[in-house]
């Protein structure tokens, strides 16, 4: 049997019989006689795709961990892994392969630790410790004013004015200031002014 012409080009002799294949076409326009190739590369673009945004989110939630670590403990030993995992982030999100992302985060965490953490550490435990429960000098200490309600001691509190303001005040003294006297202030405690007659 004498083979026809057929429009697509492409002819089969099989058994005295002239068949057609048609080929594939892909998305670029060029012609793939199965598909195979090109449902392959898409399979693999699509898994490298999902391993990527599982090693972005990894490195997210390493570095949320280690701050709620570090915020919790503040033994500066969180921080320092934190600082290998964002580097690690940025790694994933340039597609580097997740190996070389372990091996950077491993290192950059153990030099940052070996290297940062011991001088921060020695420099916040020699750091002077200041205790909030006693009474200290301020902006307002050695300022003067007047008292409104008569000042006596922590338990007997009154009220002076300083620079237009109203502040609750004791004294040490032991007798109380009684109103309009003119006061100095020697130190405060929170909203608290312990006062002296001037």
């Amino acid at each position: 049997m004498t083979p026809h012409n057929l429009t697509d080009g492409s002819l089969r002799e099989d058994h005295g019989f002239v068949t057609a294949t048609r080929p594939h076409w892909t998305a670029s326009g060029r012609a793939d006689s199965d598909g195979v190739r090109s449902s392959g590369s898409d399979r693999s673009a699509d898994r490298g795709n999902i391993l990527r945004l599982m090693a972005i989110l990894f490195w997210i939630v390493i570095l949320l961990v280690c701050i709620f670590a570090e915020i919790h403990t503040q033994a500066f030993l969180a921080l320092f892994i934190g600082v290998g995992s964002v580097i690690a982030f940025f790694l994933a999100l340039a597609s580097v392969p997740f190996a070389v992302q372990a091996v950077v985060f491993v290192v950059v965490s153990g030099i940052t630790l070996a290297s940062l953490r011991p001088a921060i550490v020695h420099r916040f435990a020699h750091s002077p410790v200041v205790d909030l429960t006693i009474p200290a000098n301020s902006s307002l200490t050695n300022l003067t004013g007047f008292v409104e309600e008569s000042v006596g001691d922590e338990g007997h509190p009154g009220r002076v004015k300083i620079k237009g303001e109203s502040w609750r005040a004791v004294t040490e003294v032991g007798d109380p200031i009684p109103s309009g006297t003119r006061v100095v202030v020697k130190k405060t405690f929170g909203t608290t002014l312990w006062v002296e007659q001037a």
